[in-house]
């Protein structure tokens, strides 16, 4: 590898990435690391660089004088203007070659409007819950708009757990995994000392159809005393199916921490045109299971 010019086997490039096929017969080459374009004249076998000094930069202008750095894809249009992907500058370039002397020119984008934002709209429903989700049906009625208010309780000597971590023995260390604010999990390396990791209990929503209501937020964490407030707001006068999944983590004092799996459905009839907003309970009391039933959790001394 290398940089020459040339006629075949003497041409030395270095990382040719695009090459194209122009309407010209010419082969265009995008010599990455040499930060060049080079031509290549099938019928004489001769390369030349065209566009680019050897040396990595940004600069406009003649094209022998113009600096690239790491140009790595190239494409014609039909006025025969060769666009360049710029690679380490993040700039397209353009190259004309009808003219003699030609130019290389930064493309401006003007008037284009950015991407509109992702939808937050609600996700449509699983098929089914898993077998040891508790699972809650709760009437909607026929209103427009409604707040759901999530009010999970725990039972008397037991509170919301503050700690959630998994181990298992590894040698003489203990490895533990904990869930961060998005759900996924990451892992340390613990050897003694306290682990204080905090963990809270988690709500999502989910509706079917999935673009016929605004709810906001669609997931979050339950409030230290279990609470939660999502606003729902039809975009459809249809009947809807909501669901709203609760991840509920408690624990008894100085004892096991457990986790509860609960899902409140909550079927909209038609949406009624005279009816006004509605307050919509979602209760429910945690109760300790069995513990051949339940995931218990170690808590941290």
């Amino acid at each position: 590898f290398g940089d020459h010019d040339g006629i075949g086997s003497e041409v030395l490039l270095q990382h040719p990435l695009g090459v194209l096929c122009g309407k010209d017969g010419q082969i265009y080459v995008a010599d990455s690391y040499n930060h060049k374009i080079k031509k290549l004249d099938p019928a004489s076998k001769k390369v030349s660089t065209i566009a680019g000094t050897g040396k990595a930069g940004f600069k406009d202008g003649a094209s022998l004088s113009a600096q690239l750095s790491e140009p790595a894809g190239i494409v014609e249009d039909d006025t025969g203007r060769l666009f360049i992907a710029d690679t380490n500058n993040s700039l397209i370039r353009f190259l004309d070659l009808n003219k003699v002397d030609a130019q290389v020119t930064t493309l401006e984008l003007k008037g284009v409007q950015p991407p509109a934002p992702k939808s937050r709209s609600p996700r449509r429903l699983r098929k089914r819950t898993s077998a040891d989700t508790e699972r809650i049906v709760i009437n909607g009625g026929s209103s427009k708009e409604a707040n759901l208010n999530l009010a999970i309780s725990v039972p008397e000597g037991y509170h919301f757990s503050k700690v959630l971590y998994l181990c298992v023995c590894v040698s003489d260390c203990m490895y533990f995994g904990r869930l961060n604010s998005s759900g996924s999990c990451y892992s340390a390396l613990i050897k003694g000392g306290k682990l204080d990791w905090e963990a809270r209990s988690r709500f999502s929503i989910e509706i079917d159809p999935e673009d016929a209501a605004v709810v906001e937020p669609l997931d979050g964490s339950l409030s230290p005393d279990g609470t939660a407030i999502l606003h729902f707001k039809r975009s459809s006068p249809s009947a809807i199916t909501s669901r709203v999944n609760c991840k509920v983590y408690y624990c008894k004092e100085d004892e096991v921490c457990l986790y509860q799996s609960l899902v409140f459905e909550v079927p909209f009839n038609e949406a009624s045109p005279e009816s006004t907003p509605q307050e919509i309970k979602l209760p429910f009391v945690v109760k300790p299971k069995s513990p051949e039933s339940s995931l218990q959790l170690p808590v941290a001394q």
